[in-house]
């Protein structure tokens, strides 16, 4: 899956023993835009360092959804689900033909 948005921040990175984690957090740009926490973890950390992961930046992320239960000390089951970033690329709108140049009917080839 992968989600288009503009960076609006990338954190530092966490480390909790062996484990490293780093969020991308971007706004879509969908009519009613949504901030949304992507996490990159482990080797994945330093895929935040690209020239293309700058704050104001445009990128497309791909990423796994995960998801797990954890039952806490009163025996009641929480859950949690995160995204889990593997991929940034730049993201550059694609502009329809017909939106680029004006409709012509005089350029007819007869």
């Amino acid at each position: 899956m992968s989600i288009k948005g503009k960076v609006q921040q990338i954190t530092e990175i966490e480390e909790k023993g062996n484990f490293r984690v780093r969020k991308l957090v971007i706004e879509t740009f969908e009519k009613y835009p949504q901030v949304v926490a992507l996490d990159f973890t482990q080797n994945n950390v330093g895929l935040l360092d690209d020239s293309v992961c700058k704050v104001g930046n445009n990128v497309e992320v791909f990423y796994n959804v995960r998801g797990r239960a954890w039952e806490n000390r009163e025996g009641k089951t929480l859950w949690f689900t995160s995204l889990q970033g593997w991929r940034v690329r730049e993201y550059r709108e694609e502009i329809a033909v017909e939106a680029q140049s004006p409709d012509r009917e005089d350029d007819l080839p007869f």
